[in-house]
């Protein structure tokens, strides 16, 4: 559906499309009546009932909707996603991002638990590009020892998320 929406409607349609999804999946309240399990919910993202009001609030016309069912951007979508995986490697997840391409890196990330204020997230993204433009940077990783600031796991903004005990680093159990 993005694939399509860029061909038919230009890459700044994508800004949108993204934010609204961003706000459609993270800022909705989680289903506490627990109806669905992860699994469920992950593939109802792929229906229109999903995609649909993502769509309006992008302000994108409803019909992209059918891309979902039109394999014909398969090939796009794998070849795309084959060039940002030639760029990090194949052990990442996403947001890939490209840093002033065609000749610079890739990296997955940053993962970030806490919403920044605005100068703080100008500054953090100004040492994500310093480490991007070092040469030889290949990764920072800690696992992610809070519950991310987002309505969608039940925290608000301007609190901390819920703390996991990490046993020295590792969510397993010692025995």
């Amino acid at each position: 559906m993005a694939a399509r929406a860029r061909a038919e409607h230009g890459r700044e349609s994508i800004a949108r499309l993204y934010e609204a999804f961003g706000t459609h999946i993270f800022e909705a309240a989680p289903d506490t009546a627990g109806q669905r399990t992860e699994g469920e919910e992950r593939e109802r993202r792929g229906t229109r009932e999903f995609v649909e009001p993502v769509l309006a609030l992008a302000g994108l016309p409803l019909e992209l909707a059918d891309a979902l069912d039109d394999d014909s951007w398969d090939s796009e979508i794998r070849q795309e996603t084959d060039e940002a995986l030639e760029l990090t490697g194949k052990d990442v997840g996403t947001p890939i991002i490209h840093f002033e391409p065609p000749a610079g890196v890739a990296f997955f990330g940053p993962v970030i638990s806490r919403l920044p204020d605005d100068q703080s997230a100008a500054e953090l993204w100004d040492h994500v590009v310093g480490l991007a433009r070092f040469p030889g940077f290949a990764e920072l990783k800690r696992s992610l020892r809070e519950q991310p600031q987002l309505p969608a796991f039940g925290v608000s903004t301007g609190t901390v998320g819920r703390q996991e005990d990490w046993h020295g680093g590792s969510r397993r159990q010692k025995k």
